[in-house]
């Protein structure tokens, strides 16, 4: 039934939920019932606040979670699909090889790390960069200049093993009932104006049929406050200083082009 939901929750909520839900032993043990062999193991013995992303990258937004992850109370994992395809005219995939950075005086900038038209197509793990080198190598050295205490998990086999987006959502959601919190803008229909087919198609029915299975649903935060200005966004697409720094050093040695905002 298409029906408006409310998807997310406040970080004080996902708090003392994740806190209740994961000592509920019932709870746990009939969601690993449920989840069979699609039970993923880092979930086991400790709560989990997780972040979805093609590729990790230390952004501002990574911040931004990182802070979050240790509010809410549990340990941050960032849960990557390195084996998606990449498209640019996919604005969080582009943005993987279209880098923001601030320059001299503060201006805005982007520079482009790899030629999209070359890549396109191709898994995220097979891009490669102007100068050589994959993609994901290049944003797993940034993380690691970062010093961020945070696991990182490929989950490209889980997600393929399972199939399409209409059939991995229920089984990745059904991990945030009990198990950890998921930091994940999900639009819902008032956000969306009517809904769009993926939320008609995929999300909002693997919500509502754990809700139907487990009379509650996943615990997921918003990633970013609603109502983002430019700046907003383009400040969380950006980079800590010394990652910006590394960035702006990395692109001057190998004679990439700036292009101011």
């Amino acid at each position: 039934m298409y029906e408006p939901i409310k998807i997310h929750i406040s970080h004080d909520e996902a708090r003392e939920e994740l806190k209740k839900r994961w000592n509920n032993a019932e709870l746990k043990s009939a969601i690993e019932k449920e989840l069979g062999g699609n039970f993923i193991p880092l979930f086991a013995t400790k709560p989990r606040v997780v972040l979805s992303r093609h590729v990790i990258t230390p952004d501002n937004g990574l911040s931004l979670f990182f802070q979050g992850a240790k509010y809410v109370g549990g340990i941050p994992l960032v849960s990557e699909f390195n084996d998606d395809i990449f498209v640019s005219i996919n604005e969080e995939k582009k943005g993987l090889g279209r880098l923001r950075v601030t320059i001299e005086d503060g201006i805005k900038a982007t520079v482009d790390v790899m030629d999209f038209h070359a890549n396109e197509k191709k898994k995220l793990g097979d891009c490669v960069l102007k100068v050589g080198g994959r993609l994901v190598d290049f944003h797993h050295d940034l993380f690691n200049v970062s010093g961020y205490n945070i696991d990182i998990l490929d989950n490209s086999k889980w997600f393929t093993s399972i199939g399409r987006a209409t059939n991995y959502y229920y089984p990745f959601f059904l991990h945030f009932v009990a198990h950890g919190v998921l930091f994940e803008n999900v639009e819902s229909y008032e956000e969306n104006d009517g809904g769009a087919p993926f939320i008609r198609d995929v999300t909002t029915p693997a919500i509502q049929k754990i809700e139907e299975n487990f009379g509650l649903r996943p615990l997921i935060v918003r990633t970013y406050p609603q109502d983002q200005t430019d700046d907003e966004d383009f400040f969380w697409w950006c980079y800590p200083k010394n990652i910006n720094d590394y960035i702006i050093e990395y692109a001057r040695k190998n004679n990439l082009t700036f292009k101011n905002v």
